[in-house]
């Protein structure tokens, strides 16, 4: 196949976080041509019309824009779309894939860090190491109050969403022993099995683990999906992280559950972000919060764009992508 001609979508303050110079002096090699967004935000759809014409590659990131009907039409001779970030679906929309453009995105590399930060914060909480921290800065030797510090050893870690994520904690939970059980409804007896969990349906995971995060798409049938009566039927000093989405999470029934402490929380979506500083949340006891960063490392965002360029060769060299996206992969994609 011909060297790619390349339309980078991304906007300079991105790129530079997501590409080493090394990347794109790579991409210049690789490429017939590249034309670049130098602006100092992603282009919307109007000024990727104006440009993709003659291009048959796309490299985008967080912020794209929708291929839909219309750009597609003004960009006869695209091929392919490298998505240097996570969920798909508000970029790719059925027709993209019905015209034979292939579709291929980094979630696989981002799915690494939420997970490591899933496991971290799950560490932090049942330790209660914020709290022994103020505590110490207070001038109280041990004296955390009412938390309970606890270990994750042997305990029922309940994972809600068999997704990338999801599938990426599992590994790093075995050196704890722990019993995985996962409520998903596309996860299969086989996958199950080969994963070396336990399915469930959401009610008994709720009820009985002793750790439960939340790895879910949002999809019509996963909003609010945890909700009021989902929440109280979590134990009493268990764990609920959430490094999803926040709309699996009904918010105003998490922060009522929550006003009661009877288990901790760590959350890193929100429904409004930034998350305002008046918010109930802000000052609860047995509560995390993190502001939206559990995948983006500067390691793991400097290795999306040589992930993409990577998947981009062996398209010019006619070879399988290896992280390609298809059509009926859609539905259940976060």
């Amino acid at each position: 196949m011909s060297a790619p001609r390349v339309l980078v979508t991304v906007e300079q303050p991105l790129l530079r976080r997501i590409a080493t110079p090394e990347a794109l002096a790579r991409l210049e090699r690789l490429a017939e041509s590249v034309t670049f967004n130098d602006a100092d935000r992603a282009w919307d759809a109007a000024a990727v019309r104006e440009r993709i014409g003659g291009m048959t590659a796309v490299l985008a990131s967080w912020g794209s824009c929708t291929y839909d009907e219309r750009l597609l039409d003004a960009a006869p001779d695209l091929e392919v779309i490298c998505y240097a970030a996570g969920t798909i679906r508000s970029v790719a929309p059925p027709a993209v894939f019905e015209r034979g453009v292939r579709v291929t995105h980094a979630a696989d590399f981002i799915a690494l860090g939420v997970a490591e930060h899933t496991l971290t914060v799950v560490l932090a909480l049942l330790r209660c190491t914020g709290d022994f921290d103020a505590a110490m800065r207070a001038g109280r030797w041990r004296d955390i109050g009412p938390a309970v510090d606890r270990e994750l050893y042997g305990k029922r870690y309940g994972i809600v969403g068999a997704s990338k994520v999801g599938r990426r904690l599992i590994p790093l939970l075995r050196p704890f022993d722990v019993e995985v059980v996962v409520a998903d409804p596309y996860l299969t007896a086989s996958d199950a099995q080969r994963l070396g969990v336990s399915k469930l349906e959401l009610p008994n995971l709720m009820r009985t683990s002793d750790v439960i995060s939340i790895h879910a798409p949002v999809l019509p049938e996963t909003h609010h999906m945890i909700d009021a009566g989902m929440l109280a039927l979590i134990k009493d000093d268990a764990v609920l992280v959430n490094n999803a989405r926040s709309a699996l999470i009904d918010t105003d029934a998490l922060v009522a559950e929550l006003a009661k402490e009877r288990f901790d929380c760590a959350l890193d979506v929100f429904d409004e972000e930034p998350l305002p500083p008046d918010h109930p949340l802000m000052g609860m006891r047995r509560v995390l919060l993190t502001p939206h960063v559990a995948g983006l490392t500067p390691e793991r965002r400097s290795r999306l764009m040589d992930a993409m360029l990577d998947e981009l060769e062996r398209h010019a060299n006619g070879q399988p992508l290896r992280h390609e996206v298809t059509i009926d992969q859609l539905e259940s994609m976060a």
